[in-house]
């Protein structure tokens, strides 16, 4: 029998294929088993994917000694659930972002992982880009001197595909729309470079989109350093993932063809990364090492599944991410009054 750890991927539509392609680049994950409702996408999926089983329940492929972790890419609301039972069997969990939908949703997950001391990760894999990394780096060792202020944006057009037949239609099922879905990713990404976001003031709006979500978001985000970050995201556009950074010393602007986003091997070649040093109008291409983010973060989990590395996102900074997201939306409600994170994992 092969060596290679053994995965099972739960919930079996689009992202779950995205995954499935970066487990297979790589050389220590084995694609075990996997469960969905739907015959016919569980049919489709072992055999695109070579996978040699499926389950006709989760509750059967929990059961299954030969699975070392199952992958969740179900709907938000359904994460609770999920993640706790595969805790409570003993399996190690990765769940795409966010964490939850609620942040009562996602604190009861992280008291399940304490609870079952179980290995547990978040898919926040967008942290993992080249750019970011670099941006991480010069922050770290000056290069970039003191930071005052980060800006963030990742809109797509996704929100004018969106029909009743979808779940992110529903408010219900994606509060804040893009916000929730896109903007999470840079939540997580400031709060990687800049550390804990003290309050957030946002306004959102719903103008081109035929759905119950708002399909633009506008927040101004305050951290515990002092310094502002600025995040936007959309769902009424051409696709957009940008990040920039101003130092003292330099100044970062990372872009990224979101065209490319799915295959994250190929995303770096698809992307820039500039620097503007003080004092000087020209902007110089900085070089940044491959990566490939969805892959590095499955066998990141496959491997501390097996207690060989520690997970890098875990349920705590998955929460922060997942906090300001809430922060936004309960300051549009309020007419774009700050809310302090706190207020909300306080009361959560």
């Amino acid at each position: 029998m092969s060596d290679k750890i053994r995965l099972a991927s739960v919930g079996l539509g689009r992202w779950a294929r995205v995954l499935a392609r970066a487990a297979r680049r790589s050389d220590i994950i084995e694609l075990h088993s996997c469960f969905s409702r739907s015959e016919e996408a569980c049919a489709a999926f072992m055999d695109g994917f070579q996978v040699p089983k499926s389950a006709a329940s989760y509750e059967e492929l929990l059961a299954d000694p030969d699975v070392e972790g199952v992958i969740i890419t179900t709907p938000n609301d359904t994460h609770r659930e999920l993640v706790t039972q595969g805790l409570e069997a003993g399996k190690a969990v990765y769940t795409d972002k966010p964490i939850a939908q609620t942040l009562d949703d996602a604190l009861a997950i992280k008291a399940a992982v304490y609870r079952t001391g179980g290995v547990f990760a978040v898919g926040h894999s967008a942290r993992r880009l080249a750019g970011c990394r670099v941006m991480k780096e010069w922050i770290v060792d000056g290069t970039l001197g003191g930071v005052s202020l980060i800006e963030a944006n990742f809109s797509n057009e996704r929100g004018l595909e969106l029909t009743p037949r979808t779940w992110r239609w529903y408010r219900s099922k994606t509060p804040g729309g893009p916000l929730i879905q896109l903007g999470v990713h840079h939540a997580d990404n400031l709060q990687y470079l800049m550390g804990p976001v003290r309050s957030v003031s946002a306004h959102q709006r719903k103008l081109y989109t035929e759905s119950e979500v708002p399909d633009a978001t506008m927040a101004i985000l305050e951290f515990e350093s002092g310094a502002l970050g600025y995040l936007g995201c959309g769902w009424a556009s051409p696709g957009i993932y940008q990040i920039r950074v101003q130092g003292t010393k330099q100044n970062l602007i990372y872009d990224l063809d979101f065209t490319h986003w799915d295959e994250s091997h190929e995303a770096d070649q698809w992307s820039t990364l500039l620097s503007q040093a003080y004092g000087e109008q020209e902007r110089s291409p900085v070089e940044m090492p491959p990566t490939d983010m969805f892959r590095e973060q499955l066998e990141e989990f496959a491997l501390a599944a097996r207690g060989q590395a520690d997970v890098e996102v875990d349920a705590d900074a998955a929460i922060r991410a997942l906090a300001v997201v809430h922060a936004a939306i309960a300051s549009n409600d309020r007419g774009g009054q700050a809310v302090e994170i706190a207020e909300l994992t306080t009361g959560a």
